[in-house]
């Protein structure tokens, strides 16, 4: 794998970056953008993503579009979240799963459908599991996305859905640090504000993170305000030194990945540019900036960060320090040999072990889906 002294300073700025794009092939605008960006991972969303072997297509020409080659992400967690649905079918809800009298094999079972056909069609990230505590109530933006509103069940749930995708090749992603599940309003629309103690956040809602440490190779922070943990200046957790760096790396001591929940969404202020608001997630701790949508945007967040970086205003080696995670986690888990081969028969098994639950078709809006 490559190290990171053989890299150019585009090279390092651009393994920060995990975007998404249009069209459902590698048109000549992708191939533009991904070789202007070089961007060390990319997201799938429902419109890129049509019958299965459309996809394959497109995340092995993704895969080898780049010389480091990218993560592949989706978030495909089931229930109103299920990118896969025209290959997959609908899938239960994380919340029906648990309330089953064997949640523990429901999950098992579910968790490895998902991955197998996410390695099938190339894949090797999934934005799963949800490990917010929440009811069923979709307020929040979670609702019934989530396991339960009790910090050992989601434990529990959640290190079958991870250890299942991890058996399979597949980089699962906890989220959304520090918690969502006591949110009044939904972080793709506004800010939230989550006024829960300190003490009741550190002993609920971050205990499944700690518990989790060493089984999540990617953590992803969210985007609502906690007055307990920030104090007084309203801002997403996602620009805090005191939430991602402070809490998060040294508090919980996750060594893995941290990645942004999208700087798109109407948590953050959009009147900032992209590289406003790539230098302050950077700074706060992250090691992975998500832009999901705007291509201006994108190439706007690069280039302010590499300007920073000449202009001095950002050393080189905070950028370094980040992408040795990266290029680590990518050494173990992106080699070729670690994708396989593309196989309808992989991807009829996993719908047939999703059919087996017997569970609802999900009802409701996808939260996280960008048209």
């Amino acid at each position: 794998m490559v190290r990171l002294r053989d890299l150019e300073l585009e090279d390092e700025v651009g393994q920060l970056f995990w975007i998404g794009f249009e069209g459902a092939v590698f048109g000549p605008a992708l191939q533009r953008l991904v070789r202007l960006i070089r961007p060390g991972g990319l997201i799938l969303f429902s419109r890129n993503i049509g019958e299965a072997r459309q996809v394959r297509a497109l995340t092995d020409d993704l895969f080898r579009s780049i010389g480091v080659p990218p993560f592949l992400a989706v978030d495909q967690e089931g229930g109103r979240v299920n990118r896969l649905l025209p290959i997959l079918g609908p899938t239960p809800s994380n919340h029906w799963l648990a309330g089953l009298p064997n949640p523990s094999a429901a999950v098992r079972t579910h968790a490895r459908a998902i991955a197998t056909a996410l390695r099938a069609l190339g894949f090797s990230v999934n934005f799963a599991p949800v490990l917010d505590l929440s009811g069923p109530d979709p307020k929040n933006g979670i609702g019934d996305r989530a396991f339960a509103d009790e910090a050992a069940r989601v434990v529990e749930l959640a290190s079958v859905h991870a250890r299942e995708h991890l058996q399979a090749g597949i980089l699962p992603v906890g989220k959304h640090f520090p918690g969502l599940g006591s949110a009044t309003a939904d972080t793709h629309l506004t800010l939230p504000v989550i006024r829960r103690s300190r003490s009741l956040l550190l002993r609920h809602d971050l205990q499944p993170y700690r518990r989790l440490r060493r089984l999540l190779p990617i953590v992803m922070v969210g985007h609502a305000y906690y007055p307990a943990l920030q104090g007084r200046r309203p801002r997403p957790a996602t620009l805090s030194p005191v939430v991602v760096e402070g809490l998060l790396r040294k508090r919980i001591d996750h060594r893995g990945l941290i990645l942004t929940d999208d700087l798109e969404m109407g948590a953050l202020d959009q009147s900032l540019d992209g590289a406003g608001l790539a230098r302050a997630a950077l700074m706060a701790g992250s090691d992975g900036l998500m832009f999901c949508r705007t291509e201006e945007r994108i190439v706007a967040a690069r280039e302010g960060l590499l300007r920073a970086i000449h202009d001095r205003e950002i050393d080189r080696a905070r950028i370094g320090r980040s992408v040795r995670r990266i290029l680590r986690l990518k050494s173990r888990s992106l080699s070729a040999r670690h994708r396989g081969r593309f196989s309808a028969g992989a991807i009829a098994r996993a719908r047939l072990l999703l059919e087996s639950l017997e569970g609802p078709a999900s009802l409701g809006a996808d939260p996280t889906a960008r048209p």
